[in-house]
């Protein structure tokens, strides 16, 4: 995550994808699904059949993740977002 300038990035949201790598973060290392609360690519990465500028590195990160052991909920979330 640290390879890619976010901050020159256009989220989905409006604003620069900056805050992008946090909610992947978060998503990578919760255990549980309220650990996800408040915490979604949605409408940042993706909306329905739109991607943004920040979609094909984020994509790059996921692919890495789910390489790893995560939680199914994790995984679950990730590979819906794919």
């Amino acid at each position: 995550m640290r390879r890619v300038d976010w901050a020159s990035l256009k989220c989905g949201c409006g604003d620069s994808a900056e805050h992008v790598p946090l909610l992947i973060e978060a998503i990578i290392t919760a255990e549980t699904p309220q650990d996800m609360i408040g915490y979604t690519l949605d409408g940042h990465v993706e909306e329905s059949t739109i991607i943004f500028e920040c979609t094909p590195p984020t994509v790059g990160v996921i692919m890495a993740a789910l390489a790893d052991d995560l939680s199914a909920p994790a995984r679950g979330v990730l590979l819906q977002t794919l």
